[in-house]
């Protein structure tokens, strides 16, 4: 029995010392690369990744970790940063993510642009779900963008690099500090890189977007709504709440100057997309907007190109208040052209075209009317038609 036992107990201490072992072939290129010449090293290493049915990361690790020991004396050999910039590269096809802290320290150790943009594409395969690496990329971009803000200079390439890579980690956390760059004065192709990789993420995204239209500026509210409204795969349900959040909120502000500028994009371009929609959630909102407008372009503050917007945003809301809004408005028009003789067609049609898309019966009497009055046809066709449309 106690033989038996011994036996088993080698065999298991055998197999683990086996599988503990360094694979020959992996051995084989470690000790040519150790006896090798600088120049012999670099083509030792791209040979090694043509082998594909074995892991040969600890040959890199082994390569990285030469040139962090040399680099000190060498400095920017072009050989030593070849090695470097290889081993990287070769490194990152087989899909190991052991050697990322050798590619931290070497992206640290080797301030170089070749070298660091190796180490990110690396990183930006082998760091997927990994927050400890994703954490190191966050913090030296937003280090790098607050030197490069300062006036303290940067490398533009490598920080665009970095961008790109977080965007292809799509960590959530990664949202704040790309939402930064993507606002940034920086080098367009940092800006750029910084708002496609933005809107690769989808974790969080949407709470990300609202909570910079509740707290931030008008500039980032409108930023953060132009992106999300650039943002492909967002669920309409996150498009609508996006869109209400800014339109609430930018006909609420007061701005001056540039922001009043943007504040009045933001309240356009947010109503566009309620009205496409058809995100009646906005319903309250868009109503109370209307009488503010339709109060403005009474006493002249506002003009018809504001007006018409809201009346045909009202159409698509689809609830019984936007109707009975546009039903006394209508009510107010037919008054003054009965009374004054006075009206505006464009106006006109575009309050009787949205209670046809509204089709609640509270606009029959009010339609109705329109037929008796000295409008033209174009205006009494379009109030028949609107006519049948409500729903009994």
């Amino acid at each position: 029995m106690k033989k038996s036992m011994t036996i088993v107990l080698i065999s298991l201490v055998t197999a683990f010392l086996v599988a503990q072992s360094p694979d020959p072939v992996v051995l084989s290129y470690q000790r040519n690369f150790i006896r090798a010449s600088i120049s012999t090293k670099i083509e030792l290493l791209n040979d090694a990744s043509r082998i594909t049915t074995v892991n040969m990361t600890p040959l890199y690790t082994d390569s990285i970790s030469f040139v962090l020991t040399n680099y000190p004396v060498l400095g920017i050999d072009a050989q030593l940063l070849e090695i470097a910039s290889v081993s990287a590269q070769k490194a990152a096809q087989y899909k190991d993510p052991s050697i990322n802290e050798s590619l931290k320290r070497l992206f640290t150790g080797v301030n170089e642009t070749r070298v660091r943009v190796a180490c990110i594409q690396a990183l930006s395969s082998l760091a997927k779900g990994k927050q400890t690496d994703i954490a190191f990329l966050e913090k030296w971009f937003s280090d790098s963008i607050d030197a490069s803000v300062s006036g303290k200079g940067g490398d533009v390439k490598v920080l665009a690099i970095c961008a790109d890579a977080l965007g292809k980690l799509s960590s959530p956390s990664s949202f704040p500090v790309l939402f930064r760059a993507a606002t940034s004065s920086l080098d367009s192709s940092i800006v750029q890189a910084s708002s496609v990789s933005l809107n690769s993420i989808s974790e969080g995204y949407t709470d990300n977007i609202l909570a910079i239209i509740r707290d931030k500026g008008i500039k980032e509210m409108y930023a953060a709504f132009s992106f999300s409204a650039k943002k492909e795969n967002l669920a309409n349900t996150d498009k609508g709440k996006i869109a209400e959040a800014a339109f609430t909120r930018a006909i609420t502000i007061q701005s001056s100057g540039t922001d009043a500028g943007l504040q009045a994009s933001l309240v356009t371009e947010s109503m566009a997309s309620l009205s496409n929609l058809k995100w009646s959630g906005a319903s309250a909102a868009v109503v109370r907007y209307f009488y503010r407008v339709q109060s403005e372009y009474k006493s002249d503050v506002s003009g018809i190109d504001q007006l018409i917007p809201v009346i045909n945003c009202m159409g698509s809301m689809a609830t019984t208040e936007a109707a009975q809004a546009l039903s006394i408005y209508l009510g107010l028009l037919n008054s003054e052209a009965e009374q004054k003789k006075a009206y505006n067609e464009q106006i006109l049609l575009a309050v009787i075209r949205a209670l046809g898309e509204l089709g609640d019966k509270t606009a029959f009497d009010y339609l109705l009317y329109v037929g008796y009055l000295d409008y033209p046809e174009s205006v009494k066709q379009a109030s028949r038609d609107a006519l049948a449309r409500l729903q009994w």
